[in-house]
């Protein structure tokens, strides 16, 4: 009879509700007692915190070597004539795209730092004990048959789902975080981090070759000019300018590299740091809508 039918598919289904909230929340409260959850989190969090502060510090380091090889002039003569060229000018789009990468890594410093803040105010002890005692309150009422105070017993069943999404929300976060970064960022944090480092020192040494140049320029406009001096003046203006030509090739390879890395090194950081706190946020409103209208009829 389609009556009995559907009196049966209601139990069936009270029962099925009652088993999934009782293992949930079994499993809330051991988690919760072992912290193993936590632990686990906070080394990840604590991963991808000294992550961002090592890229960071990067950006900076190539912020400041990029400014001094832009404000470094070279003094050359060739025939004679004197020009002053600046190679490093090259490197001046870079740079501005080096600044905005150092406050996108300041950013995502400071929300991970609040991550860190978030898992250590989830495990305080006056919380965890709170919400204890409303799953063992929940797991009675899961299977008391009683159907006196029906809307009591609803609002603790929803305060205690309410209670296990604030509690897991960010050591779970934490979880897909490095989950992701493991499975797709890795490798490619990996690249891009070492290729910065190295077209760092790169422009580093060549900024020192071009002071000492310098240096060496100044002392040889002190000498006397003679026929001899003056042929190996012409001699080295023009040693300088191919020697230039090779630089202005480097600077241009530098730029090359530092954008390309510079931008894998915003995506993995606005996935870690934006996105997936942001997916975890949507999906944390969207199961506190629907414990609101959760009627709990078991």
């Amino acid at each position: 009879m389609p009556f009995l039918s559907s009196l049966k598919n209601s139990i069936s289904k009270a029962g099925s509700t009652k088993l999934f909230l009782s293992l949930l929340f079994i499993i809330a409260i051991v988690l919760n007692l072992t912290q193993v959850l936590d632990t686990s989190s906070k080394q990840h969090i604590d991963k991808a915190f000294n992550r961002a502060l090592i890229t960071f510090s990067i950006a900076k380091t190539l912020n400041g070597v990029i400014s001094v090889a832009q404000g470094t002039e070279i003094a050359i003569q060739p025939a004679g004539i004197g020009i002053n060229l600046t190679p490093g000018q090259i490197l001046d789009p870079v740079n501005d795209l080096v600044e905005r990468f150092s406050w996108i890594m300041l950013m995502s410093t400071t929300s991970l730092g609040i991550q860190k803040v978030f898992l250590t105010m989830s495990v305080w002890p006056e919380f965890s004990y709170l919400m204890i005692a409303f799953l063992a309150l929940g797991l009675i009422l899961l299977f008391t048959k009683t159907r006196k105070h029906v809307h009591l017993r609803i609002l603790i069943l929803r305060i205690s789902l309410l209670f296990i999404i604030i509690r897991f929300a960010v050591p779970f976060s934490g979880l897909a975080n490095e989950f992701v970064y493991r499975m797709f960022l890795e490798n490619e944090y990996i690249t891009s981090t070492k290729t910065l480092e190295t077209t760092a020192q790169e422009i580093g040494q060549l900024n020192e070759i071009e002071q000492y140049s310098q240096l060496g320029n100044k002392k040889n406009s002190k000498k006397k000019n003679s026929f001899w001096q003056s042929a190996k003046d012409l001699y080295n203006s023009t040693a300088d300018t191919l020697d230039i030509n090779k630089r202005i090739e480097k600077y241009k390879q530098a730029a090359t590299e530092t954008t390309r890395h510079i931008v894998s090194l915003i995506v993995v950081f606005l996935f870690q740091t934006i996105i997936i706190p942001l997916g975890f946020i949507f999906l944390i409103y969207a199961m506190f809508k629907y414990i609101v209208n959760l009627n709990f009829k078991t």
